[in-house]
């Protein structure tokens, strides 16, 4: 009994995994569309398409956040190296 049914999840996940494997290849072939019709059509009605972000990335506060973190880090001077 356990012997057949670790026997189904097993051919379950092989074909999950073969299905995944197809479409990834489809997709990086250029087989599958990456844009979408759907997303076509709301490019054409709207002008922008909604890909599901919050909000666009403020580069700006990002580089002031990474400024910040490289100042309040204290970093030992590097040995020389002799080799």
């Amino acid at each position: 009994m356990l012997g057949t049914l670790f026997a189904v999840l097993s051919v379950i996940v092989l074909i999950g995994w073969l299905v995944q494997r197809r479409e990834v290849r489809e997709t990086v072939e250029g087989r599958r569309p990456v844009v979408t019709d759907d997303h076509l059509r709301e490019i054409l009605d709207r002008g922008t398409v909604d890909v599901g972000e919050e909000e666009p990335l403020d580069e700006e506060e990002i580089r002031e956040a990474e400024d910040e973190f490289w100042e309040g880090s204290e970093w030992e001077d590097p040995e020389a190296f002799h080799p």
